[in-house]
């Protein structure tokens, strides 16, 4: 069954008034939050020490709602990796998002990809390298392929395998939509959150709908 649609008066689509004005209502909004990351990325930037990367895997998990349970395996391979993760990061490698996303959870033996965190992770150290991957994001960029201006999607936003793919779209949109002057991987994040999360919130309300519509089953 096709996804439900959903209005176009409420979802925008990008333009650099509406990227500007969610960037400066999700600030508001997460004043605190932001600032608490920022201090905290700036105090331990490396990845060389177990207790400092634990601490930004609790943050990030915590703060951005990237549900990992085991934080601790996440910090271990992170620190497993440290030297290579710094190098990446400097070089602004998207492969290595890929990397911090890929963690065998010891309870398990099994392989989990956590790319929400691992695109939070490295987008806090360097924003402007690193767009944000999550649910709300790839629900909104679902929404835009949809749209005529949208055809620049030419991969299905929710079938990408590797990191430099999601890279790839959000560069593009940003091309599309020439919000590229003064117009940061950061602040198109937030605007993706924001419109995501109308789209999320839209499509609950329709299936809550359908439900309450549905005949009582007598019994």
């Amino acid at each position: 069954m096709d996804s439900p649609q959903v209005s176009t008066d409420t979802v925008h689509e990008p333009t650099a008034d509406c990227v500007l004005a969610a960037g400066n209502k999700f600030e508001r909004e997460n004043a605190l939050t932001e600032r608490a990351l920022t201090e905290l990325f700036g105090q331990f930037p490396r990845n060389d020490n177990n207790a400092h990367i634990l601490l930004k895997v609790v943050a990030v998990n915590s703060l951005y709602y990237t549900q990992i349970l085991a934080v601790h395996d996440v910090a271990r391979h992170i620190y497993e990796h440290g030297k290579d993760i710094d190098s990446a990061l400097s070089a602004g490698s998207p492969e290595i998002v890929d990397t911090i996303a890929a963690v065998t959870i010891a309870a398990t033996g099994k392989e989990r990809r956590n790319y929400s965190f691992a695109s939070k992770y490295c987008s806090w150290p360097k924003p402007e390298l690193y767009p944000i991957w999550d649910s709300r994001v790839r629900a909104y960029l679902i929404w835009l392929r949809q749209r005529p201006s949208g055809s620049f999607l030419v991969k299905n936003p929710d079938n990408w395998e590797h990191y430099r793919e999601f890279l790839e779209m959000v560069t593009k949109l940003r091309e599309v939509y020439g919000l590229g002057a003064g117009l940061g991987f950061k602040q198109i994040d937030k605007f993706l959150y924001a419109e995501g999360e109308k789209v999320m919130a839209q499509k609950d309300r329709f299936r809550a709908s359908q439900k309450d519509d549905t005949p009582a089953t007598q019994v």
